[in-house]
């Protein structure tokens, strides 16, 4: 989960270079639709990610590997920097006079975004529940095999 956050967020900081670059040579802001997506798709990302850290099943916690401060302390930071990346896109929309523009394409993405992350959610606890409810129902298997063996061998 570290690894693709990570590499979300290298997206977004590869994809606002090349879109500042762009800019500062002359090219205009609204002819960059597909390196704007890029950067998008990538922050979407990054909030997908957080969404499954924080929704892991308990299984998932207990045998994760890294310690829940770990994992919270590293999707902080990197949220953090797709944040800043984020401020300094709209910054460079500002600065080249397209202000309205972010202004629109901000609301029109919260309200897809808040759709899109409740969906998210939602998967990422079903997913959860899945996973716990099978290792019970493993876990009672394994119960009544235990029990049945030894109820073999007590009649024998």
């Amino acid at each position: 989960m570290a690894a693709e956050i990570l590499a979300a967020v290298k997206i977004c900081a590869s994809t606002y270079r090349f879109i500042k670059s762009a800019v500062h040579e002359g090219e205009e802001i609204t002819n960059m639709t597909k390196a704007i997506s890029k950067f998008w798709d990538a922050r979407e990302q990054v909030s997908i990610i957080e969404q499954k850290a924080t929704n892991q099943s308990k299984i998932e916690k207990l045998f994760g590997g890294k310690s829940i401060e770990s994992q919270a302390l590293e999707i902080t930071l990197q949220k953090q920097k797709a944040v800043q990346l984020e401020r300094d896109l709209k910054e460079l929309f500002y600065w080249t006079g397209n202000g309205n523009l972010w202004q629109d394409m901000i609301r029109e993405r919260t309200r897809i975004r808040n759709m899109r992350i409740a969906e998210a959610k939602r998967k990422a606890e079903a997913r959860a529940l899945m996973i716990d409810c099978s290792m019970v129902v493993v876990f009672l298997i394994m119960s009544v095999l235990i029990v049945l063996g030894i109820t073999n061998v007590v009649v024998d």
